[in-house]
């Protein structure tokens, strides 16, 4: 699939905590725990990526590990999503209770973006 869908449900981000975060060489992989019962949740990313601060200063991008000094992905460690915003067909953006944004972008006609389990989202 190429291009955010407009109706993706970010839903059951919501209330969820950042509990992991792993780096790998084309991936990034967000592990959400939701509240009990629920499974856990996950994003891994392939493309594009952002983390905003509180008054929208990028902190960290998607970048070449070469060119990379350090990640400030950590940032949003132990952090809850309060809400998230979906702007089909350029990107997604989970918004942490702390007031950083993590923003995922789908820019990749070849190549999966993302994908989000539980649901079998792939973008």
């Amino acid at each position: 699939m190429y291009g955010v869908p407009v109706d993706l449900d970010l839903s059951g981000f919501h209330g969820a905590t950042l509990i992991q975060i792993g780096v790998a060489e084309h991936t990034l992989h967000f592990v959400f725990q939701p509240p009990l019962p629920n499974p856990l949740h996950s994003i891994m990313v392939e493309g594009g990526w952002e983390i905003r601060d509180t008054d929208g200063t990028i902190l960290d991008r998607v970048q070449e590990h070469a060119s990379r000094d350090v990640y400030r992905i950590h940032k949003l460690l132990s952090r809850d999503v309060i809400s998230s915003v979906v702007d089909a067909p350029r990107s997604f953006t989970l918004r942490f209770d702390s007031g950083h944004q993590l923003q995922v972008f789908d820019d990749s006609t070849q190549y999966e973006s993302f994908s989000i389990q539980p649901g079998d989202v792939f973008v």
